[in-house]
């Protein structure tokens, strides 16, 4: 079922080299982090860095979890903030835990491998749910859903915050194809790699994931300039109930509006959506009614 508020849409803008630069500063190249409800574990795989944060509570009796992308955002950034405490703090005091790993912003087949050696590492070690619950936020979303259409049967569900499914609009090919580290690009050169992008692009590859059944909730700035919203959510969500799947796109009017330089990419709304902690909490199939705007 696909329930959208509204369709807008705007051209990506460029963004200012201070904010680039601040962004970057927020990647850590080490893992910290306390919680009220949880207890972080380093762990690394093929010398990424990664972790896992164990509940402190109670713990969900199906070990169901979370998994963060990117990585970063549910432990300290490189100015000590945890970005989604909000979220991380909810679902560890329901007995979640919560979990990434660092892939840099790729959504590459490389990545895809790491990932799905840290989901069975994850899976097999600290027996959790074999279907994870994904939380992708911003270029998040390439790298989430790179790894989840390779993997279908591996995802219960996706909550994307502003997500990037359509690299060609964000953040553009010639990026996609220069940005990653050594080891988790494409190992293309443009010209091919232009060629091949279905190949490649999350929103030309959802069949496999309607068909295992995944579920899909997108909160959106209505006038993304960063991250086009009709490109990145709209369309993903129409295709993948063309498909048979279960998406939801909540569009949150006027994201950013009181921040310079957001873009309508982000705002406080994004950051403590009851909707998004219910739907990654909840205990049944998402409705298939429509959640209220925000």
């Amino acid at each position: 079922m696909v329930s959208v508020r509204a369709t807008a849409d705007e051209p990506s803008a460029p963004a200012s080299q201070s904010n680039v630069d601040r962004n970057a500063q927020k990647i850590p190249t080490k893992i910290s982090g306390t919680y009220e409800n949880g207890e972080l574990i380093e762990l690394r795989v093929r010398d990424r860095i990664a972790y896992l944060i164990k509940p402190t509570g109670k713990v969900d009796p199906q070990r169901r979890w979370i998994w963060d992308f990117p990585f970063w955002l549910a432990i300290n950034d490189g100015f000590g903030n945890v970005a989604h405490r909000y979220y991380v703090e909810r679902v560890l005091t329901a007995g979640f835990h919560v979990a990434g790993v660092d892939v840099g912003p790729s959504g590459s087949p490389a990545a895809a491998a790491v990932c799905q050696e840290f989901f069975q590492r994850v899976v097999a070690e600290y027996r959790l749910h074999p279907r994870a619950r994904l939380l992708a936020h911003s270029h998040g979303g390439l790298i989430a859903y790179g790894w989840a259409f390779r993997n279908p049967t591996c995802v219960e569900r996706i909550a994307g915050m502003c997500p990037a499914t359509d690299f060609r609009t964000y953040p553009a090919l010639s990026n996609v194809v220069s940005v990653p580290a050594k080891g988790l690009g494409y190992d293309l050169p443009l010209a091919e790699f232009e060629k091949r992008a279905d190949e490649f692009n999350p929103i030309e590859n959802l069949a496999a994931l309607a068909k295992a059944g995944v579920k899909i909730l997108h909160l959106h700035g209505d006038r993304d300039l960063l991250v086009p919203t009709r490109a990145n959510s709209t369309e993903l969500a129409r295709r993948y109930h063309d498909l048979g799947g279960e998406a939801t796109i909540v569009l949150l009017k006027g994201l950013g509006s009181e921040r310079a330089g957001s873009r309508g990419h982000d705002g406080p709304e994004l950051y403590d959506s009851a909707s998004l902690v219910e739907f990654l909490l909840v205990e049944q199939p998402a409705t298939t009614g429509a959640h209220r705007a925000q």
